[in-house]
Order: C-alpha cells, then structure tokens, then sequence
C-alpha cells in the first residue's frame, strides 16, 4: 500500500471510521457499512460543496435459505438455494453422486439474482434424494445440501430412503451417532 497524506484534526467515529481532513479510512470494513458516504467541504469563504460517495463491499457467498422438502410423486416442489454475495453468486446444483444437475421434462433449473431454484412439475422416484446447490463469486465458494423425500421417509447415508421413518428418528439417531465417535 501506498502511503497516504493526512492533515491534522483528525476524528473518530463509532462503527471504525476515521476522518483525518481529506480522507476516511473504514478499519476493518464489514459488509453492513457498505452505504453511500458524504463528504462536505468548508473553507470559510465559498460556499460549502458536497458529494456521496458509494462504497461497495465485496464478500464471498453466504447460503442462508436451504431446507429439506418432502414431496409426493407426481406433485410439483421447489429447492431453493438463496445466497448473500458481493459480486452476485453463481449458482451450480449437483445430486447424489456429484454429477451436475440437469434440466428434463420435469425438472428445471432457475437462476434469479440472489438464488437458484430446483423446479420439479412432476416428481418422479428418481427425482428423491439429497441435492447440493453450490454458490459461488471470485470471493470464495459456499455450498449447502437439501433433501427432496418422500413423506414418512427419511435419506439414510449408506440404504437410500427408507420408509415408515420419521424425520424426528432421524435426527436422534444422528446425535446419538455424534455422541458416540
């Protein structure tokens, strides 16, 4: 980095902010101060001037909205992967085994700004499992996995879904699991 000139009469402000004459150094900027700024000259003799600055901050991808989705065969259901990134998110779905998720006859894939969405207008057997919506931007990578289940069925890791289970069982079982390792 470069150094700066500061000018004494310096301020400090809540929320990091440092005002030093010309300039306003943000420490440790945080998403949230993300905001336009205003900067307003006084030099005793013309009139003030003002002028906004915007200032952007620029962050990897943050998946906030995913859950799992029971569905009945025929009916139409939706997966949606949201996510918080500055620059916007690419989004990429994959399933079971990795390979990448693709559009059929009943299944679409939607891209929107802040999320993607797994549209199935007509659930099939083949359409249960657990899917993986992965967001990306130059910043990093996030990804987050949500099953699509039939109703009374819960997705065991090694025998695939397995009926007359509930998602309460489930769940205990996995704790007692986590307990024991």
């Amino acid at each position: 980095m470069s150094p700066q000139k500061h000018r004494e009469g310096h301020k400090t402000h809540k929320n990091g902010l440092l005002s030093d004459g010309e300039f306003l150094d943000i420490t440790e900027i945080k998403r949230q101060q993300a905001a336009d700024y205003e900067c307003v000259t006084h030099n005793g003799v013309s009139p003030s001037d003002q002028r906004k600055v915007k200032v952007t901050v620029n962050y990897p991808p943050m998946i906030t909205d995913v859950k799992n989705m029971p569905a009945h065969v025929g009916k139409t259901v939706i997966l949606r992967c949201e996510a918080m990134a500055v620059p916007a998110a690419s989004f990429e779905w994959f399933r079971d085994d990795h390979r990448p998720v693709e559009s059929d006859n009943n299944l679409r894939v939607k891209h929107e700004k802040t999320r993607s969405l797994l549209l199935f207008s007509n659930v099939t057997e083949k359409h249960f499992g657990n899917y993986t919506c992965f967001a990306s931007n130059r910043l990093g990578t996030s990804n987050a996995s949500m099953l699509l289940f039939r109703p009374g069925a819960v997705y065991g890791r090694a025998s695939g879904l397995q009926p007359g289970l509930s998602v309460s069982i489930l769940v205990s079982l996995s704790a007692v699991r986590l307990l024991r390792v």
